[in-house]
C-alpha cells in the first residue's frame, strides 16, 4: 500500500525533520519528499513556527500498524504521546497518514490542512520554502526521491525535482507494484 503522509516539527525542526526522514528511509528503503515549508502553528498556542513536508512511502503494513510505527518514531525523537494534550503542544516530530492508495495515485481529497494541500497541489511560494542538509544533500527547495543504496555502503541517493503525480517517481520507490 502507498501512503501519503504529513511531516511536521516545531522543536528543533531542522534536525528533527532530517532525523525523521532518515528513520523513514531506514524502515522503507526509499521515499518521495515534497518541498519543505515554514508554516505558522494552527490550533495550538505557541510562538514556535513549524517546518512541514509531505512524504510518500510504500509499506505492506495496514494503516493502523503503520500509524503505530509512526507513533514509535515520534516517541523515539522525544514526543510525549502519553500526554492527552500532546496534539496541542510543541513537538519534535509529527507523522500523520493523510491518504492511502493501492495504486500510488493520490487525490488529495482527505487532506484537511491548507499547508499540506498547497504542497500537494504544488502551489508553494518560494519565500516559505526551507532547506535542510541530509547526508551532504540539500533538500527542501524541490521535490525529491530519496533512496538508500546498500551496495554503496548505505549511501543516500537523491533525485530532485520530481513531482508527486509523476508515476515514474513511484516506479522507482521500493515496493513498486506495477504502476
Amino acid at each position: 500500500m502507498w501512503y501519503l503522509c504529513g511531516l511536521g516539527s516545531n522543536i528543533d525542526p531542522e534536525q528533527n525533520l532530517v532525523r525523521a526522514v532518515t528513520r523513514l528511509l531506514e524502515s522503507h528503503g526509499s521515499l518521495w519528499l515534497s518541498p519543505i515549508i515554514h508554516t505558522r502553528p494552527q490550533g495550538m498556542e505557541t510562538d514556535r513556527p513549524f517546518l512541514n513536508a509531505l512524504v510518500i512511502v510504500f509499506s505492506p503494513l495496514s494503516p493502523e500498524l503503520l500509524k503505530a510505527h509512526f507513533n514509535q518514531l515520534e516517541e523515539s525523537l522525544g514526543r510525549d504521546r502519553s500526554d492527552p494534550l500532546c496534539s496541542l503542544k510543541d513537538r519534535p516530530i509529527d507523522v500523520d497518514i493523510l491518504e492511502g492508495s493501492e495504486n500510488g495515485r493520490f487525490l488529495g481529497q482527505e487532506i484537511d490542512e491548507p499547508y499540506y494541500q498547497r504542497l500537494f497541489d504544488g502551489q508553494i511560494e518560494s519565500s516559505v520554502r526551507a532547506s535542510l542538509t541530509m547526508a551532504g544533500h540539500t533538500l527542501g527547495q524541490a521535490s525529491a526521491t530519496i533512496h538508500r543504496d546498500l551496495r554503496a555502503g548505505d549511501e543516500i541517493v537523491v533525485h530532485q525535482g520530481q513531482q508527486l503525480q509523476n508515476h515514474a517517481v513511484k516506479a522507482s520507490l521500493t515496493g513498486q507494484q506495477g504502476l
